[in-house]
């Protein structure tokens, strides 16, 4: 061993103990700078891109390298499955997930806008493209995505081949309702241009499919044509009961708002906001321009509704689609508690919010296991008439707020229903129901009272509601499902299928392989979790998961076994 490994072998422990013991300090003098410069390096880079590089020539030499690089992996025999070699810390997800070290790697270095077909009401980009990219480039042409996620670092393909929502969604329903066309690289080599028409099957099993049946290389989204401003009411509700029958009865409307959202602030209080595109206001004074450096944080503006009563201003387009980018919603305030301060915002308000790929890149193991066990992130979708038995399940085992509330559609497909499962209920006279997103993200009450907080058994209580109710938990964050239960909460016939047809069972891993637990469970459990085949016997003969356990059963199945030193103080 060298001099240097030698000396590097004994700076790294001490680097790592550094960055666990001063986390806070490491986010503001390291992560947050290097998120500002990482910005705006990235903005210049998409204009010249933009005015020189994107082209659809361009775009075919790098799918091309794409193809060459699985037609290899082919030849070469090997028996590890693909994936993308984008690092695991570089995704926009609290998890940091450890597949890929298994995994033969594929680049997929794809990052440019191609096309506006105004004709067609469309826009295709290539899987890298991400929201603050796309707002950049379609508001000033009068356009933007009918699902425009609001975290300017969500990218197209994670949206596409995962799951997308926002203020839009009771309208239009998933991000996957609003894609035209998918462009992928299957595990022959093959190029494949999907629509609904070319091949209704494989279009509807890639979303949700997390890149296991094949490489997106680009995607085709639908537009709406948009106004500069919108025009937002804030509407205070002190009673959940009221909240849910208002958000319901906007949502459900034949003429309903052009966005809406619900923030909850308490078991018994919340706001509602919902919006239309507008042109500016004849008083400029109630124009609203959240996106200035030294704006207060929106989800705080958003709460004086309950003091202030109902009250109406108009925001400015890009500002209101990247309304929590700024306060990463309302998780700013554990990593920056001063953050809101009038003196903070004034001073460093312009270097933004850390960006979560870099807030994970500086984290070590000890901070990781915090963010798992003393902290949660998680998003339930679950039939709006029941969002009331969610915000008492999560006030009982969690007891965090603010909590997010989208309204979506979710729809039946029938027999090309995808990998989520068709709502138990309809509308009456639709193919669809109503849901909510609800988000739960925070430090729970317990935490702070530094008193025990058990997160397995809270996490798998609302995993367990979501099955019960014909719900799902969605698949970014942290998951302590057995296999079984993920196999019950997702439908995965068509997936199978279109794997199968395609040849990805032995080139791609499959969903449960990125997603499921990474941290060990007690011996049943964790057999279950790795045995591709455990979860048979909870499947009826035609592939349909076994009847569900109740909530309070399924809080019986072992609890994860925590090694100690885990549960540590909040992070």
């Amino acid at each position: 061993m060298s001099i240097l490994d030698r000396f590097a072998a004994s700076v790294r422990p001490r680097l790592a103990q550094f960055f666990t013991d001063h986390r806070g300090l490491v986010v503001v003098g390291v992560a947050l700078p290097a998120s500002y410069v990482f910005d705006k390096i990235r903005a210049a880079r998409d204009i010249v891109y933009a005015n020189y590089f994107a082209t659809p020539l361009k775009h075919d030499e790098r799918v091309r390298h794409v193809q060459a690089q699985v037609r290899d992996y082919l030849a070469s025999g090997s028996t590890k499955p693909m994936v993308t070699a984008r690092p695991e810390w570089a995704t926009v997800s609290s998890r940091t997930a450890t597949y890929k070290r298994d995994c033969s790697r594929i680049e997929v270095d794809l990052h440019d806008i191609l096309s506006i077909d105004e004709e067609r009401g469309t826009v295709t980009v290539e899987p890298l493209v991400n929201m603050g990219q796309l707002s950049r480039y379609l508001i000033p042409r009068g356009y933007a995505l009918k699902t425009m996620v609001e975290m300017e670092d969500l990218t197209a393909g994670g949206l596409s081949m995962g799951l997308g929502m926002e203020t839009m969604c009771h309208r239009f329903g998933l991000w996957q309702e609003t894609v035209r066309s998918f462009e992928i690289v299957t595990a022959d080599g093959e190029r494949r241009l999907v629509t609904k028409d070319s091949d209704p099957e494989l279009f509807h099993a890639l979303p949700w499919s997390h890149g296991t049946i094949g490489f997106l290389v680009s995607v085709e989204l639908e537009l709406v044509k948009v106004k500069p401003y919108v025009r937002l009411e804030y509407r205070p509700c002190h009673s959940l009961a009221s909240f849910r029958d208002e958000l319901d009865a906007l949502a459900a409307a034949d003429d309903p708002p052009d966005f809406l959202e619900g923030t909850i602030y308490s078991r018994q209080s919340g706001v509602i906001q919902c919006g239309t595109f507008d042109d500016a206001p004849a008083d400029p004074s109630r124009i609203n321009r959240i996106g200035r450096a030294n704006a207060p944080w929106y989800f705080e503006h958003v709460g004086s509704a309950l003091d202030r009563g109902t009250f109406t201003e108009w925001i400015p387009l890009r500002d209101y689609y990247h309304r929590h980018t700024k306060s990463l919603f309302w998780e700013i305030r554990e990593l920056i508690p001063f953050g809101n301060h009038p003196v903070y915002r004034n001073l460093l308000g312009f270097l933004g919010a850390p960006k979560v790929s870099l807030l994970k890149r500086t984290m070590t193991e000890a901070v990781r296991q915090k963010l798992v066990f003393k902290h949660a992130v998680q998003d339930l979708l679950v039939p709006l008439r029941d969002l009331d038995r969610a915000v008492e399940l999560s006030h009982q085992h969690v007891d965090t707020y603010p909590l997010l509330v989208y309204p979506i559609r979710i729809h039946d497909r029938g027999p090309l229903q995808g990998f989520i499962r068709a709502p138990k209920r309809l509308r009456p006279g639709t193919n669809w129901d109503m849901y909510v997103d609800l988000g739960i993200y925070g430090i729970p009450a317990a935490v702070k009272q530094k008193k025990d907080w058990d997160a397995v058994a809270s996490i798998r209580a609302l995993e367990a509601l979501c099955r019960e109710l014909g719900g799902f938990t969605l698949l970014w964050a942290d998951i302590f499902m057995t296999r079984s239960e993920f196999e019950a909460m997702f439908d995965h016939r068509l997936y199978r299928r279109m794997r199968e047809r395609f040849g990805a069972t032995k080139a791609f891993p499959e969903v449960w392989d990125k997603v499921k637990p990474q941290y060990s469970l007690s011996a049943r459990t964790a057999a279950e979790t790795q045995s591709p085949s455990a979860h048979a016997e909870d499947r009826a003969s035609d592939g349909s998961p076994a009847p569900e356990r109740s909530v309070r059963d399924s809080m019986r199945v072992e609890k994860e076994t925590v090694r100690p030193g885990r549960r540590s103080s909040a992070a």
